[in-house]
């Protein structure tokens, strides 16, 4: 592939607009690559066939591209419920939060639910309010009835819209936070089982493979609620897999806004952009969006190694994200007992 403008994968009149709209040109633009289409479709396919109430749970490394994936699945989710919208104004096919990272020793699931119902738009939070009967003894030894009004519990409050809201899924991104709280997992695995339960919606927690430590441990009374897809990386001992992560990054770079395209850099030192990415292409896009604005800024006619060299991680980063990486490959090998090619696998 050479580097005329007839090998430009960008509208070529790009050349001539503002850097901002060339920016917002390569920072939207997403390779839909086979590891990503598997994803969404085993996501989208239990959300819409199996049961009510089933929680599904996605694990993949950091860096691997969570984000787009959740993206995805949300607007196939939007598309599929069209008839329903039709008929149904209110609905809201798929929920969307992110789960921050504990503060102290608790999850604070109120906020998480808090933050889903303002997604929703849920009017009135903060005059939620429960009417509840205590039955107690007076001074006289008599049954008394006392109605209190009560702060609404968000939890049967985030239940109820999703129900009335004829929600499909509410997707929890960065899900290994919710769980990541020593002695409580069982707990807040419970949690999320009533929330299934309860609203009739499909929970499905995208993280990173930290949420294997929870699986590894899950209640066996657990097991038939929760069904697990990986989202996994390119491997380098898998050639089809080497050749699909090479097209994937010489794609961005025939998509990137510049005079020449850098495909050469891919064809010459493939090893370079794999040692640094480790077959994420999350990785790859962050690190290529950074590349390109120092290109932008030094007005280069193409993208160069010296641009990827002062935006990469550092080698001793990379180490360390690989060795998080194959202890979690390994243990959701061994969690669904499959094999070690890394194929993409639905359990």
């Amino acid at each position: 592939m050479g580097d005329s403008v007839g090998n430009l994968g960008f509208p070529v009149e790009l050349l001539d607009k503002s850097v901002l709209e060339r920016r917002e040109y390569f920072g939207d633009y997403i390779v839909l690559h086979p590891f990503l289409k598997q994803a969404v479709n085993a996501i989208v396919s239990k959300v819409v066939s199996i049961r009510s109430g089933r929680i599904i749970v996605v694990c993949g490394p950091t860096g691997v591209g969570k984000k787009e994936l959740v993206n995805k699945v949300t607007a196939r989710l939007i598309e599929l419920a069209q008839p329903k919208l039709l008929s149904n104004k209110g609905c809201i096919p798929v929920v969307n939060v992110e789960a921050s990272a504990p503060d102290s020793r608790n999850f604070n699931f109120p906020k998480l639910w808090s933050s889903a119902l303002k997604i929703m738009k849920e009017p009135m939070l903060d005059k939620k309010v429960k009417y509840i009967n205590e039955v107690t003894i007076n001074p006289e030894g008599e049954l008394v009835v006392l109605s209190k009004i009560k702060k609404g519990d968000m939890r049967e409050v985030l239940e109820n819209a999703l129900r009335y809201r004829q929600s499909s899924a509410l997707v929890i991104n960065e899900a290994h936070h919710l769980l990541r709280v020593t002695n409580e997992n069982d707990a807040n695995w419970e949690v999320i089982k009533s929330l299934a339960n309860n609203s009739q919606t499909s929970i499905v927690l995208v993280g990173t493979y930290e949420l294997t430590t929870f699986l590894e441990d899950l209640d066996k009374s657990f097991t038939d609620q929760v069904s697990i897809v990986e989202f996994p990386r390119y491997s380098h001992e898998v050639k089809s897999q080497i050749e699909t992560f090479g097209n994937i990054i010489i794609q961005f770079l025939r998509h990137m806004p510049l005079e020449k395209t850098a495909v050469a850099l891919v064809k010459h030192d493939f090893m370079y952009f794999y040692k640094y990415t480790l077959g994420c292409v999350g990785s790859l896009k962050g690190w290529l969006n950074s590349a390109y604005d120092l290109a932008l800024q030094d007005q280069a006619v193409t993208l160069t190694k010296k641009h990827l060299e002062e935006t990469r991680i550092s080698g001793h980063r990379s180490m360390g994200m690989l060795k998080s990486i194959t202890d979690g490959e390994r243990k959701m090998a061994k969690i669904g007992g499959c094999s070690d090619d890394r194929n993409g696998h639905v359990y």
